[in-house]
């Protein structure tokens, strides 16, 4: 099946060491790579600092950032930027637009007390528990 387009999303973690000011020139490398092999971006999210869960490259954090985009298998990008620490492309096999399932509600049932009238006797309650359940003499 030629030129059928599939969707894939690119994680990416940017060296650190990149000014702000420069953030998005790198960006733009990495968009223009996508759309020079014949991919459309869909949407994407600005790189942000995070702290790494392990070093790499001696570095301890980096900008991360993904772009969801649609391309060809055969024309997936090659990603040649030094700035690009790690990147991993991913296709998106299934879109959910379904919303998270709500959290359960647990609901207490109420217990009913009868109140205690004043000047019930205990012999009397007893008495009509006991036709109730009977077991009157």
């Amino acid at each position: 099946m030629e030129n059928e387009q599939k969707i894939y999303e690119i994680g990416y973690l940017l060296s650190p060491l990149i000014p702000e000011e420069k953030l998005d020139e790198e960006i733009s490398v990495l968009r223009k790579t996508i759309e020079d092999k014949g991919g459309f971006i869909m949407s994407e999210a600005r790189p942000k600092i995070q702290k790494l869960a392990y070093p790499i490259k001696k570095l301890e954090s980096a900008y991360f950032g993904w772009i969801k985009f649609t391309a060809d298998p055969s024309s997936l990008p090659e990603i040649k930027n030094p700035q690009i620490i790690r990147f991993l492309i991913t296709e998106i096999i299934k879109e959910t637009l379904t919303p998270p399932p709500a959290k359960k509600i647990i609901r207490k049932k109420k217990t009913i007390i009868p109140e205690i009238k004043e000047g019930v006797k205990f012999e009397e309650i007893d008495k009509k528990l006991e036709e109730l359940l009977g077991k009157s003499e």
